[in-house]
């Protein structure tokens, strides 16, 4: 049973669904909506996602007179864009894709039914699609179990995880930000595939690295994420001063190992949901930013001074 709080997103979904069924097509709602959806938060102004069985131009046909735009820009990949209102719309063909070893740009193939496209998701909690052309009852499509894997806050690939990460590897810090964002543990296998293949990441731009971190930053409590980027050795490959951290002041004074204290400081800046009403404005990321690197300089200029013990001078 579709709990009634996707009704809204339901509803507004209705005139397209109508479309692509005259046409003779399947359209599912997928993504980050579903997943929300399911654990009770609001799609509020998000774009919406969604993948048919329908070929980029069946696609266009079925939005003629009902989008107020259409962009084409992914449409080798099987991706049409369309705004109808306020809201922006993704609709996908049904994809299998294959990745070259030295590269995350996919050989994209169309598939012909959904759960192939599912089996390509980064991850169960995201693989799952709601079909909209079933009939009076939207029915739940969720061959890896993502449904009982967010009410049992794990975070697992819908393969194994050697293969989702060696496909694309940016999935592997995505990872932390599902960590940290919906309290999720990882099993044991996602971490062991992480701590394996975290090199892999090198042939990922580093504008797309600095936008997933960016997201892990900002969500409310990163904390858990950012130490998923330590243990698995993940960090050092495009932020090896986190790692550099990792030291105590003293033999004695264990807890103020820098680290540990640099990852407090990022918790303790709160989101702006937690601020007070009567706060002003301020740059979130940027001040996260700032906590994170407050005391970068100090496993560079550790010292030791007689009397005074560990010392950071000018870090």
């Amino acid at each position: 049973m579709i709990p009634d709080r996707f009704t809204p997103v339901l509803a507004e979904l209705a005139p397209l669904a109508a479309r692509f069924v005259d046409a003779g097509h399947r359209l599912y709602l997928v993504g980050g909506t579903v997943r929300d959806l399911m654990v009770d938060s609001r799609p509020g102004d998000h774009d919406l996602d969604l993948t048919t069985d329908a070929r980029p131009a069946e696609i266009k046909a079925c939005l003629a007179d009902w989008a107020d735009a259409i962009w084409t820009q992914g449409e080798r990949f099987g991706t049409i864009g369309a705004r109808s209102g306020d809201r922006t719309y993704e609709i996908t063909t049904f994809r299998a894709e294959s990745y070259a070893d030295d590269s995350r740009k996919p050989h994209v193939t169309f598939a012909d039914d959904v759960e192939t496209d599912l089996g390509r998701r980064d991850f169960t909690v995201n693989a799952m699609a709601l079909e909209l052309t079933s009939g009076d009852t939207p029915v739940l499509v969720d061959p890896h179990g993502g449904a009982v894997d967010l009410i049992n806050k794990v975070l697992r690939t819908p393969l194994g995880p050697d293969i989702s990460f060696s496909d694309d590897p940016l999935r592997m810090l995505r990872a932390a930000r599902f960590i940290a964002g919906y309290e999720l543990e990882p099993t044991e296998q996602l971490v062991a595939a992480v701590a394996d293949m975290a090199p892999r990441l090198a042939i990922v731009s580093a504008e797309r690295i600095r936008d997933e971190f960016d997201k892990l930053l900002t969500v409310d409590h990163p904390g858990a994420g950012l130490w998923f980027l330590y243990d698995t050795g993940l960090s050092d490959q495009f932020i090896p001063e986190l790692s550099a951290m990792r030291l105590e002041h003293d033999p004695i004074h264990r807890h103020k190992d820098v680290l540990s204290h640099t990852i407090a400081v990022v918790e303790n800046v709160r989101p702006p949901s937690e601020q007070p009403a009567d706060r002003p404005p301020f740059d979130f990321r940027l001040v996260r930013l700032a906590a994170l690197f407050h005391d970068i300089g100090k496993p560079s200029t550790r010292g030791h001074q007689d009397g005074k013990g560990t010392t950071f001078h000018h870090h």
